[in-house]
C-alpha cells in the first residue's frame, strides 16, 4: 500500500524542482506554449506525452521533461515507492506572464485509486489547491 505521506514528500519536492532554475523544462515549455497560445499545460510524469496537444517539440524540450521524469522517479525511488504503485501522475504549468511559469500543480494517483496534489507558485511557496464545488 502506498504511502500519501511519502508521496506527497515526493510530490512537494518535484513541484520545488520543476520551477527552480535547475530544471531545464524552462523557457523551452514556456516558449513553445507562448509560441502557440497556450496557458495551462500539462506534463505526464510517468511516460512522455503532454496534456495539451504541441505541434513540435524541440530536443531541448524533449530532454528536459525526460529529464523531469527522471527526477520524478529517482524521488519516488528515495521513498521506497514503485512506478507501478503511480496510476497517473501531470505536472500541470501554468503561463501567465511570459516563458517562465507562475505555478505547478502536480497530481498523482495511485493504482489503490488515492489521489496526492499540491501546488507551488513561481517562487516554489505552496499554495492551496481549491476546487470548485459541485
Amino acid at each position: 500500500m502506498t504511502s500519501i505521506k511519502r508521496l506527497r514528500s515526493v510530490i512537494q519536492s518535484t513541484a520545488h524542482h520543476a520551477v527552480s532554475g535547475l530544471c531545464y523544462v524552462h523557457p523551452h515549455l514556456g516558449e513553445k506554449c507562448k509560441e502557440t497560445g497556450i496557458k495551462s499545460i500539462g506534463v505526464n510524469l510517468m511516460k512522455p506525452g503532454f496534456d495539451a496537444e504541441l505541434p513540435s517539440i524541440t530536443k531541448e524540450l524533449e530532454l528536459s521533461t525526460n529529464a523531469l521524469r527522471e527526477k520524478f522517479n529517482e524521488l519516488l525511488t528515495v521513498e521506497n515507492i514503485q512506478a507501478s504503485e503511480i496510476k497517473s501522475a501531470y505536472a500541470t504549468f501554468d503561463f501567465l506572464r511570459g516563458r517562465w511559469p507562475t505555478s505547478c500543480y502536480i497530481e498523482v494517483v495511485t493504482s489503490e485509486g488515492k489521489k496526492a496534489e499540491v501546488a507551488v507558485d513561481s517562487s516554489g511557496k505552496t499554495a492551496e489547491v481549491l476546487h470548485a464545488s459541485s
